[in-house]
Protein backbone atom coordinates (compact mmCIF):
# COMPACT_ATOMS: atom_id res chain seq x y z
CA UNK A 1 0.00 0.00 0.00
CA UNK A 2 1.44 3.36 -1.02
CA UNK A 3 1.87 6.32 1.30
CA UNK A 4 -0.90 8.13 -0.56
CA UNK A 5 -3.33 5.26 0.04
CA UNK A 6 -2.39 5.10 3.72
CA UNK A 7 -2.98 8.84 4.10
CA UNK A 8 -6.38 8.59 2.38
CA UNK A 9 -7.50 5.73 4.60
CA UNK A 10 -6.35 7.55 7.73
CA UNK A 11 -8.38 10.62 6.75
CA UNK A 12 -11.47 8.49 6.12
CA UNK A 13 -11.13 6.67 9.45
CA UNK A 14 -10.65 9.97 11.25
CA UNK A 15 -13.95 11.26 9.90
CA UNK A 16 -15.99 8.26 11.03
CA UNK A 17 -18.43 8.84 13.91
CA UNK A 18 -16.86 6.03 15.92
CA UNK A 19 -16.72 7.77 19.26
CA UNK A 20 -18.44 5.99 22.15
CA UNK A 21 -21.06 7.75 24.26
CA UNK A 22 -19.18 10.20 26.44
CA UNK A 23 -19.63 12.42 29.50
CA UNK A 24 -22.01 14.84 27.75
CA UNK A 25 -24.32 11.98 26.80
CA UNK A 26 -24.18 10.64 30.37
CA UNK A 27 -24.91 14.08 31.86
CA UNK A 28 -27.99 14.58 29.66
CA UNK A 29 -29.20 11.08 30.55
CA UNK A 30 -28.75 11.79 34.26
CA UNK A 31 -30.78 15.01 34.00
CA UNK A 32 -33.66 13.19 32.28
CA UNK A 33 -33.61 10.38 34.85
CA UNK A 34 -33.48 12.82 37.78
CA UNK A 35 -36.56 14.65 36.45
CA UNK A 36 -38.48 11.37 36.10
CA UNK A 37 -37.46 10.21 39.58
CA UNK A 38 -38.50 13.53 41.11
CA UNK A 39 -41.88 13.26 39.40
CA UNK A 40 -42.32 9.66 40.50
CA UNK A 41 -41.63 10.42 44.17
CA UNK A 42 -43.39 13.80 43.99
CA UNK A 43 -40.23 15.74 44.79
CA UNK A 44 -41.51 18.22 42.25
CA UNK A 45 -42.90 21.69 43.00
CA UNK A 46 -46.63 21.63 43.59
CA UNK A 47 -48.77 22.65 40.64
CA UNK A 48 -50.66 24.88 43.09
CA UNK A 49 -47.66 26.83 44.37
CA UNK A 50 -45.50 29.62 42.97
CA UNK A 51 -43.91 27.11 40.58
CA UNK A 52 -47.22 26.15 39.00
CA UNK A 53 -45.70 26.78 35.56
CA UNK A 54 -43.53 23.68 36.05
CA UNK A 55 -46.33 21.35 35.00
CA UNK A 56 -45.33 17.77 35.86
CA UNK A 57 -46.96 16.27 32.75
CA UNK A 58 -45.08 18.65 30.44
CA UNK A 59 -41.72 18.13 32.13
CA UNK A 60 -42.30 14.39 32.39
CA UNK A 61 -43.03 14.12 28.66
CA UNK A 62 -39.94 16.19 27.84
CA UNK A 63 -37.74 14.05 30.10
CA UNK A 64 -39.11 10.82 28.61
CA UNK A 65 -38.44 12.14 25.09
CA UNK A 66 -34.88 13.12 26.01
CA UNK A 67 -34.30 9.71 27.55
CA UNK A 68 -35.56 8.03 24.37
CA UNK A 69 -33.22 10.17 22.24
CA UNK A 70 -30.29 9.39 24.56
CA UNK A 71 -31.09 5.69 24.25
CA UNK A 72 -31.11 5.90 20.45
CA UNK A 73 -27.80 7.79 20.40
CA UNK A 74 -26.29 5.28 22.82
CA UNK A 75 -27.41 2.32 20.69
CA UNK A 76 -26.12 3.79 17.41
CA UNK A 77 -22.74 4.80 18.79
CA UNK A 78 -22.28 1.56 20.71
CA UNK A 79 -23.13 -0.60 17.71
CA UNK A 80 -20.73 1.39 15.56
CA UNK A 81 -17.86 1.33 18.06
CA UNK A 82 -18.22 -2.32 19.07
CA UNK A 83 -19.46 -3.69 15.77
CA UNK A 84 -17.31 -1.82 13.28
CA UNK A 85 -14.53 -0.34 15.36
CA UNK A 86 -13.95 -3.54 17.35
CA UNK A 87 -13.12 -1.42 20.39
CA UNK A 88 -14.53 -0.95 23.88
CA UNK A 89 -14.94 1.97 26.25
CA UNK A 90 -16.23 2.05 29.79
CA UNK A 91 -18.35 5.05 28.77
CA UNK A 92 -20.54 2.56 26.92
CA UNK A 93 -21.58 0.95 30.20
CA UNK A 94 -21.97 4.19 32.18
CA UNK A 95 -25.52 5.18 31.17
CA UNK A 96 -27.04 1.66 31.33
CA UNK A 97 -25.41 1.05 34.72
CA UNK A 98 -26.82 4.31 36.07
CA UNK A 99 -30.32 3.54 34.77
CA UNK A 100 -30.24 0.02 36.21
CA UNK A 101 -29.10 1.36 39.59
CA UNK A 102 -31.91 3.92 39.65
CA UNK A 103 -34.49 1.33 38.56
CA UNK A 104 -33.34 -1.03 41.31
CA UNK A 105 -33.59 1.74 43.88
CA UNK A 106 -37.14 2.59 42.75
CA UNK A 107 -38.16 -1.06 43.05
CA UNK A 108 -36.67 -1.37 46.54
CA UNK A 109 -37.99 2.00 47.72
CA UNK A 110 -41.49 2.45 46.27
CA UNK A 111 -43.19 5.81 46.59
CA UNK A 112 -45.74 6.33 49.38
CA UNK A 113 -49.17 4.95 48.51
CA UNK A 114 -52.61 6.28 49.42
CA UNK A 115 -52.66 3.85 52.37
CA UNK A 116 -49.45 5.39 53.70
CA UNK A 117 -50.99 8.86 53.48
CA UNK A 118 -54.49 7.91 54.66
CA UNK A 119 -54.14 9.43 58.18
CA UNK A 120 -53.48 12.83 56.60
CA UNK A 121 -56.51 12.45 54.33
CA UNK A 122 -58.65 11.46 57.30
CA UNK A 123 -57.61 14.52 59.29
CA UNK A 124 -58.66 16.77 56.41
CA UNK A 125 -61.98 14.91 56.02
CA UNK A 126 -62.88 15.12 59.71
CA UNK A 127 -61.87 18.76 59.88
CA UNK A 128 -64.05 19.62 56.86
CA UNK A 129 -67.04 17.73 58.27
CA UNK A 130 -67.10 19.86 61.43
CA UNK A 131 -66.35 23.05 59.52
CA UNK A 132 -68.85 25.48 58.04
CA UNK A 133 -67.01 25.17 54.74
CA UNK A 134 -68.41 22.87 52.07
CA UNK A 135 -65.23 22.61 50.01
CA UNK A 136 -61.55 23.45 49.87
CA UNK A 137 -59.29 23.86 46.86
CA UNK A 138 -55.69 23.16 45.94
CA UNK A 139 -54.37 20.98 48.74
CA UNK A 140 -51.11 19.07 48.99
CA UNK A 141 -51.64 15.87 50.99
CA UNK A 142 -48.48 13.81 51.10
CA UNK A 143 -47.36 13.29 47.53
CA UNK A 144 -50.87 13.91 46.17
CA UNK A 145 -52.04 17.15 44.57
CA UNK A 146 -55.74 17.45 45.38
CA UNK A 147 -57.58 19.92 43.16
CA UNK A 148 -60.47 20.23 45.59
CA UNK A 149 -62.25 18.56 48.50
CA UNK A 150 -66.02 18.71 48.95
CA UNK A 151 -68.48 17.32 51.45
CA UNK A 152 -72.03 16.15 50.89
CA UNK A 153 -75.04 16.36 53.25
CA UNK A 154 -74.87 12.57 53.69
CA UNK A 155 -71.51 12.92 55.47
CA UNK A 156 -69.24 11.85 52.61
CA UNK A 157 -66.09 13.78 51.73
CA UNK A 158 -64.66 13.59 48.20
CA UNK A 159 -61.00 14.21 47.36
CA UNK A 160 -60.54 14.95 43.65
CA UNK A 161 -57.05 14.11 42.42
CA UNK A 162 -55.33 17.01 40.68
CA UNK A 163 -53.59 14.61 38.32
CA UNK A 164 -56.88 13.17 37.09
CA UNK A 165 -57.76 11.55 33.81
CA UNK A 166 -59.10 14.54 31.91
CA UNK A 167 -61.67 17.33 31.67
CA UNK A 168 -64.66 14.99 31.65
CA UNK A 169 -63.32 12.43 34.13
CA UNK A 170 -62.69 12.95 37.84
CA UNK A 171 -60.93 10.44 40.03
CA UNK A 172 -59.91 10.33 43.66
CA UNK A 173 -60.95 9.04 47.05
CA UNK A 174 -64.06 9.33 49.19
CA UNK A 175 -64.38 9.25 52.96
CA UNK A 176 -67.83 7.79 53.61
CA UNK A 177 -68.37 6.33 57.11
CA UNK A 178 -72.07 5.62 56.41
CA UNK A 179 -71.56 3.25 53.49
CA UNK A 180 -71.01 3.47 49.75
CA UNK A 181 -71.04 7.14 48.69
CA UNK A 182 -73.74 8.33 46.30
CA UNK A 183 -71.24 10.40 44.37
CA UNK A 184 -71.87 12.63 41.39
CA UNK A 185 -72.08 12.38 37.59
CA UNK A 186 -71.57 8.80 36.32
CA UNK A 187 -70.02 7.60 39.58
CA UNK A 188 -68.22 4.31 40.29
CA UNK A 189 -66.72 3.56 43.71
CA UNK A 190 -64.49 0.72 44.88
CA UNK A 191 -64.26 -0.02 48.60
CA UNK A 192 -60.71 0.10 49.94
CA UNK A 193 -60.95 -0.35 53.69
CA UNK A 194 -63.03 1.06 56.51
CA UNK A 195 -64.77 4.27 55.41
CA UNK A 196 -62.55 4.78 52.37
CA UNK A 197 -63.43 4.33 48.71
CA UNK A 198 -61.62 4.99 45.47
CA UNK A 199 -63.83 6.47 42.78
CA UNK A 200 -64.08 7.54 39.16
CA UNK A 201 -66.76 9.94 37.97
CA UNK A 202 -67.48 10.59 34.28
CA UNK A 203 -69.35 13.70 33.24
CA UNK A 204 -71.88 13.05 30.49
CA UNK A 205 -74.27 15.33 28.60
Amino acid sequence: MSNRERLGRALIDKGKPNRPPGPIHLAITIVAVVVLVCLYYDWWPSRYGSFGWADPLLFGAAAALWLFICGAVWAIRTLYVVGRGRTWSWWIAAAPAMILAVAGTVVLLPRPSFDDTRPQFERVALDLLVSSETSRSHLDIGRFDISYVRKDPDGAVYFIDGGGLGLTVSSGWAYSPHGTPVGFDDFTATHLDGPWYEFTAVWRD
